[in-house]
């Protein structure tokens, strides 16, 4: 009977045995499944091609960072001159009043004529009036408009002011062996040889008077045909800025020209300021001499030079235009601060 009961657990025990394992059997079988899925579901996003072969290089970050076109130090003027021609500024008045600059002969490569004009332009900046523009009236250069070295110093001192500029070319920045090429660079560097600029409803007309060898028309002719073109049918009170003045330069023509000295260089300036009666005054340089002298009803003002030539003081001058009528000062950027 022991046996019998023996032998029935021990059948018992093996069957439980084998139902207990069944199900852990099945178990392993349905865990690592479920497991691997699991892995795969996780390490799938992990990588991620998108952002692979996202290299710095490739962006168009560091590309502009040269500049090849400032090689050469070239300006497009200030350019100097990003201002445009103010063609359709306030109608004239009777009141007009503003304050501008001239500066003149600065010769470029010469002497002591970049730091001047650093000096002048720290002066300029500190006036204690509103400029409305800086006028440089011709010889920025000493025949160095080619040197690009001198070219960058000297733009690069001009683009300290902080009112804007307008140039004519002189004598010694159109070269006559190289008339085309040295005007392309004015050009490049200043803004047109030509222009008119309305200031609270004066017409400032800044011309050329400088004409390549073997121009067939006189440097007069070219300068009337401008003058007429730009002044229009306007009516507006007129300025004009040259280099060379329209009067005989006594101290440089000499004996042959005595008793002539304030004369016109060409009878048709009065002609011209007789048919355009709204022409209050005509700036200039060229003489490297501080002097004014009248044509007419027509005061010419002939500023100083900015170059230290013949002994003579650097100086600039600062003009009021009002209602009209023109003062000016002279001002030296050496002046010393007792004076």
């Amino acid at each position: 009977m022991a046996k019998r009961f023996s032998l029935k657990n021990g059948l018992l025990l093996v069957l439980v045995l084998i139902l207990g394992c069944a199900p852990a059997a099945n178990e392993t079988e349905k865990g690592p499944a479920r497991k691997t899925a699991k892995i795969r579901q996780y390490k799938e996003p992990t990588p991620s091609p998108s952002r692979e072969g996202i290299k710095p290089e490739a962006r168009q970050y560091k590309e502009p960072t040269p500049s090849p076109s400032r090689e050469g130090i070239k300006p497009k003027g200030l350019k100097i001159n990003e201002i445009p021609s103010l063609e359709g500024g306030a109608s004239a008045s009777q009141t007009s009043s503003f304050y501008f600059v001239q500066i003149s002969d600065t010769h470029w490569g010469a002497k002591d004529g970049i730091a001047m004009t650093r000096s002048a332009v720290a002066l300029i900046n500190k006036l204690p009036v509103q400029v409305e523009f800086v006028a440089i009236t011709g010889d920025l250069f000493a025949d160095s408009i080619r040197n690009e070295k001198i070219v960058g110093e000297g733009v690069a001192a001009l683009k300290g002011l902080k009112f804007p500029v307008y140039c004519v070319p002189g004598n010694h920045d159109l070269i006559q062996d190289d008339f085309e090429r040295t005007q392309s660079l004015f050009e490049d560097y200043f803004g047109p040889i030509n222009r008119k600029v309305i200031i609270k409803g004066v017409a400032c007309l800044f011309l050329c008077t400088e004409m390549p060898r073997g121009e067939t028309r006189s440097a007069w002719q070219i300068e009337r045909a401008n003058i007429e073109e730009m002044i229009g049918a306007s009516l507006a009170p007129i300025l004009i800025f040259i280099h060379r003045p329209p009067v005989r330069d006594l101290l440089v023509s000499g004996s042959a020209d005595a008793g002539k000295w304030g004369e016109v260089t060409d009878p048709s300036w009065n002609r011209l300021f007789a048919e355009y009666p709204g022409i209050k005054g005509v700036f200039a340089g060229h003489f490297h001499r501080d002097e004014t002298i009248w044509i007419g009803e027509v005061p010419v003002y002939v500023a100083p030079a900015l170059a230290r030539f013949w002994d003579r003081q650097p100086a600039f001058r600062l003009y009021e235009y009002k209602a009209g009528h023109i003062n000016y000062w002279t001002l030296y950027p050496e002046r010393s601060p007792q004076r």
